[in-house]
């Protein structure tokens, strides 16, 4: 039997890896996600750095880390970014004309943010009845209705089996959830019907539907 003589010292140190254990769960729960992304000209790129490390160029599904700043150095340039354990708290930096917008991931947390929804699985939710949500997106993708101006797609948009989507750029992908919370990807250069690619047709090889 191990005899402990000094139990003011063990709670001590167990409280030191308690408190380190909260300290990482917070540090993990601060780094963003990047779901959206556009960057319209091969000479600019949305990118971050760690402290006096190189900038390295952001791609769709890329996790930033927490003590990170992030790089938006086009005008017409944009990145979303979500916490990345909560998918429902969006967060939009673009670009400026008065040169690079620069944010650590602190002030985007800090900053106010857009709120989205998205299905459950198994769930009848009316506002996703006949629509589709964008889940991740790498390019700009225009949403059009009969009758309305189009739209540029951002996450967490609800768009309507009535309309169709675009997407601009090739090799480029989009990520849509159905109203059942199962998911598709698209590769464009596409435009499609968000109704026929909710039935899951082939309307084009690049569709991997269900």
């Amino acid at each position: 039997m191990i005899r402990v003589r000094n139990w003011g010292a063990v709670l001590g140190i167990l409280l030191a890896f308690a408190v380190a254990g909260i300290s990482f769960g917070q540090a993990k729960s601060n780094t963003l996600t990047c779901v959206g992304l556009y960057s319209e000209t091969s000479l600019g790129s949305v990118s971050y750095q760690v402290g006096s490390g190189g900038w390295v160029v952001i791609k769709a599904g890329d996790v930033i880390p927490a003590n990170a700043q992030v790089r938006v150095n086009v005008p017409q340039d944009w990145i979303e970014l979500i916490p990345t354990n909560d998918p429902n708290t969006v967060y939009l930096i673009s670009g400026s004309d008065s040169g690079d917008v620069t944010m650590s991931v602190a002030e985007i947390l800090k900053s106010t943010p857009r709120t989205v929804s998205f299905p459950r699985q198994g769930s009848s939710d009316p506002k996703f009845r006949n629509a589709v949500v964008v889940v991740q997106y790498n390019s700009r993708d225009i949403f059009r209705q009969r009758g309305k101006p189009g739209r540029n797609i951002q996450y967490g948009d609800i768009l309507d089996a009535s309309g169709t989507i675009s997407i601009i750029a090739i090799n480029t992908t989009i990520t849509l959830m159905k109203p059942d919370g199962s998911t598709f990807k698209v590769v464009g250069p596409l435009t499609f019907s968000v109704e026929k690619a909710m039935t899951g047709q082939k309307i084009y090889k690049y569709l991997n539907a269900p």
